[in-house]
């Protein structure tokens, strides 16, 4: 039996009623373009999250003060004046897994420059802190530890705080004054994006950690140190040099909980990843039953055209047609109609996916693969939901068929 006179005969077969044959593709379709809708909008949303990870670096932590807890208390109590500076030199210094290490503090604060002015991220950090953080420069170049040394007073702006300030010039050699003091940009960060919580990550202005401190916050201490592992040495080995490191600095007993805390960036991008991967699958789950409904609908339908078509069944056996060759038309036609509903779901599926990007500007991924797998997955309900009315009408028995009105 010729396959393409089959499928040729199914189309034909199919063309006979074709309402009935569009309402029962429409299962199919639904069914497909609800998958495709989601599996592309999982995918982009994992893609996305994997970007950030190789973006900020999986090699990196950050540690921060907790306070120490008395009585059942946590307390903040007072940070000693560079206490985290003179740790992150001790980390850097006695911590062999450690290859850099810097603190950083942070104040939101109203930056202005002869264009305008904006509320932005201001932070201070030593030079490190730039490989740490795997930023590099679009324009100009980045603070050198000289620099940090003489307090010099210059920084290093992101692209969101750069188009805010200065629209389209160019920021670097610009002027911006903070706390009514005058810096010189000379460095433009290239663009970030923003991270998997929210947070705009090109919205910072950085400032050498001595300027910052003594021009900018004052008597605002930090307490925060961020550190990256040096190549060839696993991140869990550095984290635990640096508590041991810690709790030895700030004497606390075996019986007393850190006094800080040890933040792996890396670990919430991928529980995010993870999180967003169940949740994707619990909705191309959920999106799954629309098939099997659909597919349902298709068996429905199968059933009916093998009563409507009892006198043509008799007939082809009749003439010379065996089971197998009505098992095989019935077949074909359910497969026929689910492959055509499969790719008309997979078009329908990247349509949504795209309005849906278009319209809450969230990522999406659409591959060959997926057209590949849609109409694959539409066959496979085709044969499992088609085969019960093929093989019943391959058990017709032909002269009670011919007598059948």
């Amino acid at each position: 039996m010729n396959p393409f006179t089959v499928i040729a005969e199914s189309l034909v077969s199919l063309s006979k009623n074709k309402v009935r044959t569009s309402l029962s593709m429409l299962g199919i379709v639904i069914g497909i373009g609800s998958v495709i809708a989601m599996v592309a909008v999982g995918e982009g949303a994992r893609q996305k999250i994997e970007a950030e990870i190789a973006s900020i670096g999986d090699d990196w932590f950050m540690i921060m003060y907790w306070g120490v807890q008395r009585s059942g208390v946590r307390r903040q109590e007072a940070l000693q004046p560079n206490q985290t500076r003179e740790e992150a030199e001790a980390i850097v210094r006695e911590c062999s897994a450690v290859r850099a290490a810097s603190p950083s503090n942070r104040i939101s604060m109203q930056a202005i420059s002869s264009f305008g002015n904006y509320q932005t991220s201001a932070t201070g950090a030593y030079p490190t802190y730039f490989d740490i953080r795997r930023w590099r420069v679009a324009d100009g170049r980045l603070f050198t530890n000289d620099e940090m040394q003489l307090h010099a007073k210059v920084c290093c702006i992101g692209q969101t705080a750069a188009r805010e300030l200065f629209g389209s010039v160019n920021p670097v050699g610009q002027i911006i004054r903070l706390n009514r003091v005058a810096f010189e940009v000379i460095g433009l960060l290239e663009a970030k994006g923003t991270s998997s919580d929210g947070r705009d990550n090109d919205d910072v202005i950085v400032f050498p950690y001595t300027s910052f401190q003594r021009l900018i916050a004052g008597n605002e201490r930090s307490g925060t140190i961020f550190a990256a592992a040096r190549p060839g040495f696993e991140l869990a080995a550095a984290k635990k040099q640096i508590r041991e490191l810690l709790r030895q600095r700030h004497r606390l007993a075996d019986e007393e909980d850190d006094d800080f805390r040890i933040f792996d960036r890396s670990l919430s991008a991928q529980a995010a990843a993870e999180s967003t991967q169940t949740f994707n699958l619990l909705l191309t789950a959920i999106a799954s039953i629309s098939l099997v409904v659909g597919g349902v609908g298709i068996m429905n339908i199968m059933l009916v055209s093998v009563t409507e078509r009892t006198r043509e069944i008799g007939l082809r056996m009749a003439i010379g047609a065996n089971g197998f060759h009505v098992l095989g038309q019935f077949l074909a036609e359910a497969i026929v109609l689910c492959g055509i509903g499969g790719a008309f779901g997979f078009g329908l599926g990247w349509l949504t996916a795209n309005v849906v990007s278009w319209k809450l500007g969230w990522s999406i991924a659409i591959s060959a693969w997926m057209a590949g797998v849609a109409i694959a997955f539409a066959t496979a309900v085709g044969l499992f939901f088609g085969f019960y009315p093929a093989w019943r009408a391959s058990r017709l028995n032909p002269i009670e068929a011919l007598r059948y009105e």
